[in-house]
This record gives structure tokens, C-alpha cells and sequence, in this order.
């Protein structure tokens, strides 16, 4: 017997069982990064445009956007509402260094991809939003570069050799330092996207792009069309949350 191995072994499970076995949010024992209790109380994005997955009071095809003008990205995985404990988390990672959120956030989304993808072709390689190089010395760390590095990891343990690659050097560059996109009304957002990225390389023909939170969209739609524009034929966008019309936020918050 490999007395060696096998204390490591133990000297791990005992580690993650001391940090790690607990829920983030009620600090209860749990397998996961959250209990199913609280797990229960987040805003989950049930009813959402088809495509873009714009949350609606209703489930419908497609919202008047897609009809009118529609993205032109593959697919949209947005499992959760940009509201309540979701937005709360993801406010504390960017503005208040709660790094130890960027966990329990991915791990949701990666469950949610590994549900989504069970009977899809997943990407040859992901890719992630990033910041300007003077938000991220203000920030300390890009966000999005933590949390998609995160998420492979968990991808990585359900698939393998299917993991999507993850390039050491993220091929997309933001070029336009901007005000911060949550002081922006939706207009300044769409007309501050334009021309703020550029992509420095060829990629494969399936790709995931991800980023946080959507909102208006304006921002994955340009990186998107630079992806198509350097050999991508698909692109799958991958976030966190979706940001409701201000009108469906209010509806979707009213109690039943």
C-alpha cells in the first residue's frame, strides 16, 4: 500500500471538507459551493426571449429586438436574473473584492452547461470579455479572466479531453478605456461599445464567449462579429446573469 498517496488523499478530503464543504452564502455542510436552500432563493431566468434570453414577464419566442434586429451570436446560456443575491454577489467580486464569490457563481453555470450541452456539440475553445488594462490596475484583477479560469476547471472534471480549451492569452483586447458600463443609460452603452475590442489572431470555427452579465448585449454583439470575422462560424455566449427591462424587473419582483 502507498501509505504516501493515501495520506494525501486523506490530508485533501480533510482540507476540502474544512474550507471548502460549505455552503457561501448560510455557511451550512454541503457537497457544493451552495446548499439547495439557497440555492432555491435565486432569481433564476425561467421566463426569457428564445434567443437572446432578455427576461420577460412571459415566455416567448423571441423578444422585439431578435425579431427586428436579431444578435448574431449561436445561442445565449443565461441562467439567472442580473437581481437580487446574484447581483449582490457579483457586485461584491468587482467592486468590493469578494473573490471567494467567483466559486459558487461558476459552479452554477457550469451545472447549467453541463445540462445545456448533454446533447449539443460543446466548443472547441472559450474565450472571456475583458477589461481595459487601467480597470483592471484599478481593480486589482480582471473579473472575467478569474471566473472563466474557474469555470474550465470545473467544466474540466465532468469532460475531460471536451473541455473547451482555454487559450493562455486571451485573444480578444479591449482598446477603449470607458466610464464604467452600470453609470451608462442604455443608449450611452450601445454607442460606447463600438470599436472598444480588437482580435489579434485566427480561431477555431466553434467558439464560447463569455462575460458576467449582459445587458444591453451591445458589448458581446461587437466581440461576436469579431469572432465571426477571424474564422468563427459559431458562437455560443455563456453569462452568469441577464439584465431585465427596468419594466420587467419591477413585474418580475412583485409578489405572486
Amino acid at each position: 500500500m502507498d501509505w504516501m498517496k493515501l495520506s494525501t488523499t486523506k490530508i485533501t478530503k480533510v482540507y476540502h471538507r474544512v474550507f471548502f464543504n460549505h455552503c457561501y452564502l448560510c455557511n451550512n455542510d454541503t457537497p457544493h459551493t451552495l446548499c439547495k436552500f439557497c440555492q432555491q432563493g435565486l432569481p433564476t431566468n425561467l421566463n426569457h426571449c428564445k434567443h437572446c434570453k432578455r427576461p420577460t414577464q412571459y415566455h416567448t419566442n423571441l423578444c422585439g429586438n431578435c425579431q427586428t434586429n436579431r444578435p448574431s451570436y449561436h445561442t445565449c446560456i443565461a441562467p439567472y436574473r442580473f437581481e437580487g443575491i446574484i447581483k449582490t454577489l457579483i457586485h461584491s467580486i468587482k467592486f468590493n473584492q469578494g473573490i471567494h464569490y467567483i466559486r459558487p457563481l461558476t459552479y452554477l453555470l457550469s451545472e447549467h452547461l453541463l445540462e445545456t450541452y448533454s446533447c449539443d456539440q460543446w466548443p472547441e475553445q472559450i474565450f472571456y470579455v475583458p477589461s481595459h488594462p487601467k480597470r483592471i490596475k484599478e481593480r486589482g484583477f480582471c473579473q472575467t479572466k478569474a471566473m472563466t479560469n474557474q469555470l474550465v476547471k470545473y467544466l474540466k472534471q465532468h469532460l475531460n479531453e471536451k473541455c473547451p480549451s482555454l487559450p493562455r492569452n486571451n485573444p480578444l483586447k479591449k482598446i477603449k478605456h470607458l466610464a464604467a458600463q452600470h453609470s451608462l443609460s442604455r443608449k450611452e452603452r450601445l454607442k460606447s461599445q463600438k470599436n472598444s475590442y480588437q482580435l489579434d489572431r485566427p480561431i477555431p470555427k466553434h467558439v464560447a464567449l463569455f462575460d458576467d452579465v449582459m445587458t444591453t448585449g451591445s458589448t458581446i454583439e461587437n466581440c461576436t462579429n469579431l469572432l465571426l470575422k477571424a474564422g468563427a462560424e459559431r458562437v455560443d455566449i455563456w453569462v452568469i446573469a441577464r439584465t431585465p427591462d427596468k419594466e420587467h424587473s419591477v413585474k418580475l419582483s412583485e409578489p405572486a
